[in-house]
């Protein structure tokens, strides 16, 4: 931290993952260092780097410092999170917060220059936008997070103070988890009560003029996918972040029913160490085999996030969360900027494709959300 390296902490708590732009930090330590005469050594507002077995996973800053003493102990707490904690606290600016012609990539770098956050980009990220504007009074992460949503990407931190704009990623999973083995704790979380029969996506796209006294229209356009698995009816209708073609709503109605489908059932499993059979350390956005009978689970799930957590009586121990991978993935048969579509008027008229969603079914012994 500025400089100075703290050890020694007795308790620690860094989580980490990709369902949030900013990881945090929660260390603790009694008594006081004996290298140390000064009691309050760690200044809020500091830069730090959090190590975790010698490797970096946060860049960023002290957030609170909350120092604390009684006749025979003094003790501090310090927490923070990587630099991209700022894009959540701080409103979002930019010139006249509008612009045309933009790609994804040259909006969330317009908003993160001022913070010195350096964009990466690993994943494609589709047509550019037509029109995209600042709403009045939204965060950066806002304003990047609803970008994200209409082209099915994650903006996440690297831990070296970058933003990183990424999917969910494929391959072999890094490790199993089978109880009565590996796995000191877990629990399940089912639920239906997000998920829904059909989505209906609905927003406006630009029109054309037909006279030169008649301006500018907008057409009505809509998308719908559907979750066969939900059996009674249970529409939602969202509205559009934005103004778009019918291929970006498409791909938005799927995205909605793929991330719901995949929430609905979420695994906690608490692990010995930091590190999986590898040796690398646990990270977000991996894919483990999870076997466990009194969760129903014998299936490959992606670690959305998790916790290194260092405690006095269990000493180091990861706690991960998983899901489906589905909760995060591309959208099943669509690509990301072709998909054509049929208008057949405006000013309130339907909107159909040339061709027919693909079932996004799955068997059913891999459904875990449904056991």
């Amino acid at each position: 931290m500025d400089g100075s390296v703290y050890g020694g902490w007795k308790t620690a708590r860094v989580p980490f993952g990709i369902e949030q732009i900013a990881n945090s930090f929660d260390l603790n330590v009694t008594d006081r260092w004996s290298s140390l005469e000064n009691k309050y050594p760690i200044k809020v507002g500091s830069q730090c780097q959090v190590l975790v077995d010698g490797e970096l996973v946060i860049t960023g800053f002290v957030d609170s410092n909350t120092p604390e003493f009684d006749a025979n102990n003094y003790s501090i707490s310090v927490s923070g999170r990587d630099a991209t904690g700022d894009l959540v606290d701080c409103s979002a600016i930019h010139k006249s917060g509008q612009w045309a012609q933009a790609s994804l990539d040259k909006i969330i770098r317009d908003l993160c220059a001022p913070f010195n956050i350096k964009v990466i980009v690993d994943a494609p990220l589709g047509d550019k936008f037509p029109t995209y504007s600042i709403q009045e009074g939204e965060t950066v992460h806002e304003c990047i997070d609803r970008a994200c949503r209409m082209r099915a990407v994650m903006p996440i931190s690297d831990g070296k103070g970058n933003l990183v704009i990424t999917r969910a990623k494929s391959g072999a999973p890094v490790a199993e988890l089978i109880q009565g083995e590996n796995i000191l704790y877990a629990r399940g979380e089912f639920t239906m009560n997000e998920r829904f029969s059909q989505y209906f996506i609905k927003g406006q796209d630009r029109g054309s003029d037909d006279s030169f006294d008649t301006p500018e229209t907008h057409t009505q356009v809509s998308a719908t996918a559907t979750d066969d698995y939900i059996k009674r009816y249970r529409p939602l209708i969202v509205i559009a972040e934005d103004k778009g073609s019918h291929a970006t709503y498409k791909q938005r109605a799927e995205w909605e029913r793929n991330v719901r489908r995949g929430r609905s059932a979420r695994a906690t499993v608490r692990v010995t160490g930091w590190r999986n059979v590898s040796g690398a350390l646990w990270h977000a956005n991996t894919l483990v085999h999870f076997k466990s009978s009194y969760l129903y689970a014998d299936v490959t799930l992606l670690v959305v996030g998790g916790t290194y957590i260092l405690d006095e009586t269990e000493g180091m121990i990861t706690e991960l969360s998983l899901v489906g991978r589905e909760a995060f993935d591309l959208i099943v048969g669509v690509r990301t900027t072709k998909l054509k579509s049929v208008i057949k008027g405006k000013n309130g008229a339907s909107v159909g494709s040339d061709s027919k969603e693909k079932k996004h079914k799955k068997d059913d012994s891999n459904d875990w959300g449904l056991f």
